[in-house]
């Protein structure tokens, strides 16, 4: 398979099982839908939700942008499946979060606790390096300037929503249960 098949594949499969994990746990646990949402409330609640439309919008004008345009751009830099790879471990820890946090919920056990936070800061990890990576492959590569507008803030608004929303704010903000 071709560096953009495998990217292809990973992003149509990730994106399934995130979203899937997401509509599984709210129909399973209607009851925590409130809960999920920890300490995060009012106005923060609102941010929350109104970001994350850009952050799904920046993330897939990426993947648009490598796959229409410049998957030969990175495949030259860094090996062939190597987006694919970062993109995996973003999409499978992404996948992780809902069902861990339930799990979390129900128990509150301090390991659910630990698979939440781990799962959030390896999805913002992993967009972290997708995005310095994208930044260093396009700051040397000759690619349309309006691509690399849109490429590269695309991905710092998702990192950014995953790092600063996710990761630190709503589990400084979530109720921590026996730790």
């Amino acid at each position: 398979m071709s560096g953009t098949q495998v990217f292809v594949l990973v992003n149509i499969l990730g994106g399934i099982s995130v979203l899937s994990s997401y509509a599984i746990c709210i129909a399973l646990y209607p009851e925590s839908r409130a809960a999920l949402w920890g300490g995060v409330e009012g106005s923060w609640k609102t941010i929350f939700t109104v970001s994350m439309l850009p952050a799904a919008i920046g993330y897939i004008a990426f993947c648009f942008s490598v796959i229409s345009k410049y998957a030969d751009v990175f495949s030259d830099f860094l090996g062939t499946y190597t987006l694919g790879i970062i993109c995996a471990f973003f999409l499978i820890s992404a996948t992780f979060w809902m069902p861990a946090t339930i799990a979390y919920i129900k128990t509150q056990q301090p390991l659910w606790w630990f698979v939440t936070v781990s799962s959030l800061w390896i999805t913002a990890l992993s967009l972290v390096s997708l995005t310095v990576v994208v930044f260093y492959i396009y700051i040397a590569k000759d690619t349309s300037l309006f691509h690399k507008y849109l490429v590269l803030t695309g991905l710092t608004y998702i990192t950014l929503h995953c790092l600063v929303l996710d990761g630190i704010i709503w589990v400084s903000k979530f109720p921590k249960f026996n730790l």
